[in-house]
């Protein structure tokens, strides 16, 4: 049997690949635990004759992770007659509204009872 799969990997890019696959699985394992939808990571591999000739190789490796993403919110605005967006409806008054002072209330006595 040959080298593991593990051990030829190490190989690529001097162990660049690893790190890279390493780095894009733990985005992939944060994300599906902040959003609770699945991720997918995807690890390519190319191997290709070095030249016409017999016994070298050249491989090229890709690594991408494909995150789910987060809802994004909606807002919504209102058009005024000259087509602008503003936060309230233009055709909608708006309510004054002011701050109201109330006395306060005098402590009442409290009362004890023994029983």
């Amino acid at each position: 049997m040959g080298r593991s799969f593990l051990d030829q990997a190490k190989l690529i890019r001097s162990g660049g690949f690893l790190e890279d696959c390493a780095s894009e699985l733990e985005k992939v394992v944060a994300s599906v635990d902040e959003t609770g939808k699945a991720a997918k990571l995807v690890i390519t591999l190319t191997v290709k004759p070095a030249s016409k000739g017999q016994g070298a190789v050249v491989m090229s490796d890709k690594v991408k992770a494909s995150l789910p993403e987060l809802p994004v919110g909606e807002t919504i605005l209102f058009v005024t007659p000259e087509n602008n967006l503003v936060a309230n409806d233009p055709r909608q008054k708006e309510i004054e509204l002011r701050s109201v002072s109330v006395p306060a209330a005098p402590a009442a006595d409290l009362k004890t009872v023994n029983g």
